[in-house]
């Protein structure tokens, strides 16, 4: 396949799954839709597909309102809170000891400040929940606001560029809950211990998805893993994060096709990243939990292709020797850097159980992440495709010396 026949699949595929499919968010509809493109692909170039179908929790927003004392402000329901219609008086919170004193039973409760600082992790979540994080949610249980308001600032290693950002997302909490800005928090902070109106309009939807795990001569073990995040946030076409990661799977199965190697490959479109239950990558840690030691080497895709940026690639828990061949073949290659370690993604969850792992991404991440990632901005036209096929033929490069 040639180049520029590459180079245009990769700017087709950023359009369906980025403007033609309205959201790929897990649990919806173009989520399914764009899992079943990546599975038809890979399939016609002769991998063996296996899905690895789930159950999840979907969920739509469709408004909210609140008024105190006559006067409105700009609320958004948190991503898959609970509805509700709630008129009681004003509590606020600006540090987890403030909490603990407070009387919020019956009210609603303002989190501001220090306490909104970061965004929650979500309960239960399988690969990280700080003890921090643990105190406040059981502090919110105990004290039982009817509803929870959160004014958010900036924290774009965290939420990327979304401004205001959800404190709270997380569809096995169950106490309502909305999310403001800095702005509007300070202003609502004067009318403490006014009756409140809150209106929340939302629904939880139950749903399904899947993983998708393309094998490539199955019967050779160890194998190399290759991963990317199919899924993306809410209200946002998800162009960087992560339908480059996915396309360039892509494009690296259609090299594969063309020029072969005898080398145990799984190519997985991941679903879940963006998700407060990451259940996709769950369950395939649950799957290959008898397998893990077999994956010699995994490779994560995400936020790379960004315009006029060049694809770094970095190592965790790496050999020596195999670091010393990734540098000596990856730095070779168009467009390729070694650059800092990041730990935001799911290259993590190899390097956790102790299988060596290996990210990609665009070298000045922080700055899409600052201003572009999770938000509405994160559109196709922010990624440049030749990038997408520089990093495909780079990693066939490196796939090929490690067959060597």
């Amino acid at each position: 396949m040639k180049y520029l026949d590459l180079g245009k699949n990769a700017q087709e595929f950023l359009h369906h799954f980025c403007t033609v499919i309205p959201t790929r968010r897990l649990g919806s509809e173009g989520n399914r839709q764009a899992a079943a493109i990546f599975d038809s692909w890979m399939a016609e170039r002769g991998f063996q597909v296996e899905k690895q179908e789930f159950d999840c929790q979907d969920w739509e927003g469709i408004g909210a309102s609140l008024c105190i004392e006559g006067a409105g402000f700009a609320i958004i329901p948190s991503p898959h809170s609970l509805c509700c219609q709630v008129t009681a008086l004003l509590a606020a919170a600006t540090t987890v000891e403030e909490l603990e004193a407070i009387d919020a039973a019956g009210k609603l409760l303002l989190l501001r400040g220090e306490i909104a600082a970061s965004q929650l992790m979500p309960t239960n979540y399988p690969f990280y929940f700080p003890d921090e994080h643990r105190r406040i949610f059981e502090l919110l249980e105990l004290k039982k606001p009817a509803a929870i308001l959160t004014a958010t600032g900036r924290n774009p290693e965290l939420v990327g560029g979304m401004y205001p950002f959800p404190m709270i997302e997380d569809g096995n909490f169950n106490i309502p809950s909305v999310y403001l800005t800095e702005e509007e928090g300070l202003r609502m902070a004067d009318l403490v211990g006014k009756s409140a109106s809150l209106e929340s309009s939302c629904r939880r939807i139950p749903s399904h998805g899947w993983n998708s795990v393309a094998h490539l001569h199955p019967d050779i073990q160890p194998r190399v893993v290759l991963t990317a995040h199919m899924d993306a946030k809410p209200g946002s076409p998800g162009a960087l994060d992560n339908a480059a990661g996915i396309i360039t799977l892509m494009l690296l199965g259609a090299i594969l096709q063309d020029h072969p190697i005898r080398l145990g490959i799984d190519i997985v479109s991941l679903n879940g990243e963006d998700h407060y239950q990451a259940r996709g990558e769950v369950v395939y840690l649950e799957k290959n939990a008898a397998r893990m030691e077999q994956i010699s080497l995994a490779i994560n895709l995400d936020g790379l292709g960004g315009r006029g940026m060049d694809t770094a690639f970095s190592f965790y828990g790496c050999p020596d020797d195999l670091m010393a061949l990734g540098r000596k073949v990856l730095s070779a290659q168009p467009g390729m850097v070694e650059g800092e370690q990041w730990y935001q993604s799911d290259h993590m969850m190899f390097f956790q159980q102790g299988r060596p792992a290996m990210a990609f991404t665009s070298r000045d991440l922080g700055s899409l992440m600052a201003a572009i990632t999770h938000t509405p901005q994160d559109s196709p036209d922010k990624v440049d495709p030749d990038r997408l096929v520089m990093a495909a033929r780079a990693l066939h490069v490196f796939l090929c010396a490690l067959a060597g």
